[in-house]
């Protein structure tokens, strides 16, 4: 009797451990589903995103994946990209350590269009703020000149201009229905 007590008990356990983990998995591809498309405009997705943001907060949280689209933790970049020809940029009195390059920059050399010079007002560091048009708006940069060579000779101008935020800063990554690997971008904010 005790033996099948025993075998009883060890199957139970085994059988609940089957759902948990599909659970999980179940999951990991509700949170892959809802964030890919418009959640916060789909009311079936209340439930699981609302246990994910509920989740972040807790000790040792997880990312839920969803194994059968190999998806990726979500990863996080705050800014868009830099418009062609510039290169991101981290000023030294952004908060050094922290890597966020918050600025683009060109060489004046590389800009390919004069700046206006008209709205040119001087700042605390030395450079100068005035306006360019880039991609047909008119987007406020500073004008920075930086000094190298050995004694200080040479002198390169830079435009430095802020990098726009992103409105869904938190991305995954997952494989499609052929197999190609997928980048979607989302944001975390509650309606």
């Amino acid at each position: 009797m005790l033996k099948y007590l025993v075998v009883g008990a060890v199957a139970i356990a085994g059988a609940a451990s089957v759902p948990s983990q599909t659970f999980a998995s179940e999951w990991g591809c509700q949170v892959l589903l809802c964030l890919s498309g418009d959640w916060q405009g789909t009311p079936s997705c209340d439930p699981p995103i609302d246990r994910l943001i509920d989740a972040m907060g807790l000790p040792g949280f997880s990312w839920p994946t969803c194994p059968q689209a190999n998806s990726s933790g979500a990863g996080y970049d705050p800014y868009e990209a830099c418009p062609q020809g510039w290169m991101p940029y981290a000023p030294a009195s952004d908060r050094p350590g922290q890597g966020q390059a918050s600025m683009c920059r060109i060489a004046a050399g590389n800009l390919g269009q004069p700046a206006n010079f008209g709205a040119r007002h001087g700042q605390a560091d030395g450079s100068h703020a005035m306006t360019i048009q880039l991609g047909g708006r008119t987007v406020p940069v500073q004008l920075t000149h930086v000094s190298s060579g050995a004694h200080n000779d040479r002198t390169t101008t830079y435009y430095d201009i802020q990098r726009p935020r992103r409105a869904k800063p938190y991305y995954i990554e997952y494989d499609d229905a052929n197999g190609l690997r997928q980048r979607t971008w989302f944001n975390l904010s509650r309606p």
